[in-house]
């Protein structure tokens, strides 16, 4: 059986969900900032045996799958489909079951990561970094990480859907930090989906006109001192690009697997 989850299952979705709390931090950060009747969010659960076994959520465009076992149920192809989306994450695992079933769809895989230390860089200079506290600040983000190709889960987004997600990802919900140069936002990093023990750090960009300056490196160092040294939580990212490794291995990052998404085309 699949329906909609509510308040009263909270328990049994948080049980499963901590299961592997990292490869969930989508889940639990929606679940713990929008509860179970956000208007933009929704859970839907499977029972098995009357055991919760997999979840579905829906932010938006996007959705994130969760199953105790690598088996997909053909009954979620229809709730899928009745959802508006562009992106539907998952362990790889996962991904390869239910792939069969979205034949049309477009599938990236990412290595996924995290960390529970920092050294600071003494020469890495924090003073110029501001924290997003408007709109006009979130847009003008949008417009910058637009211009990079990599970065296609920003700009297959529509702009006030990505305002509104960086807006909804800060202060007790995340952070994302910028510098600008020139009078314009030129490098960016959020950390989102904030819980209690950890964060996820997306979006990590900057202009190409101002790349090889080291202001890549300022925010992402800025947010792991802060989540790492000062708040005390794990970093979690994902990365595609097997050039990133070595740095993220170098910051103290270690793999815990395997992340895929299917886009539509």
């Amino acid at each position: 059986m699949i329906r909609r989850l509510w308040e009263p299952d909270r328990e049994i979705v948080r049980n499963l969900l901590d299961l592997e709390p990292e490869m969930n931090l989508y889940l639990i950060g929606n679940l713990d900032n929008f509860g179970f009747e956000h208007d933009d969010y929704q859970l839907h659960g499977e029972f098995v045996g009357g055991e919760l076994a997999a979840v579905l959520g829906r932010s938006r465009s996007q959705l994130t799958y969760y199953a105790r076992h690598a088996v997909f149920n053909p009954a979620w192809k229809a709730i899928i489909e009745s959802f508006d989306w562009l992106f539907l994450s998952a362990k790889e695992p996962l991904i390869r079951a239910m792939r069969p079933y979205f034949p049309d769809t477009h599938v990236d895989h990412m290595d996924f990561m995290r960390t529970t230390t920092f050294t600071p860089d003494a020469d890495v200079d924090y003073s110029d970094v501001e924290r997003l506290s408007t709109e006009q600040d979130a847009r003008e983000i949008y417009a910058m990480l637009s211009t990079i190709e990599e970065l296609y889960t920003v700009y297959n987004k529509a702009e006030d859907e990505f305002v509104r997600y960086l807006l909804e990802n800060s202060g007790a919900n995340g952070t994302t930090v910028f510098v600008r140069r020139d009078g314009r936002i030129v490098s960016s990093a959020s950390a989102v989906f904030e819980t209690d023990h950890s964060a996820m750090i997306v979006g990590v960009g900057t202009h190409a006109e101002y790349r090889q300056q080291g202001l890549g490196k300022k925010v992402l160092h800025y947010l792991m001192d802060l989540y790492v040294n000062q708040k005390g939580k794990t970093l979690c990212l994902y990365y595609d690009d097997p050039r990133a490794e070595k740095l993220y291995v170098k910051l103290g990052f270690e793999n815990i697997g395997r992340w895929s998404m299917l886009s539509k085309p």
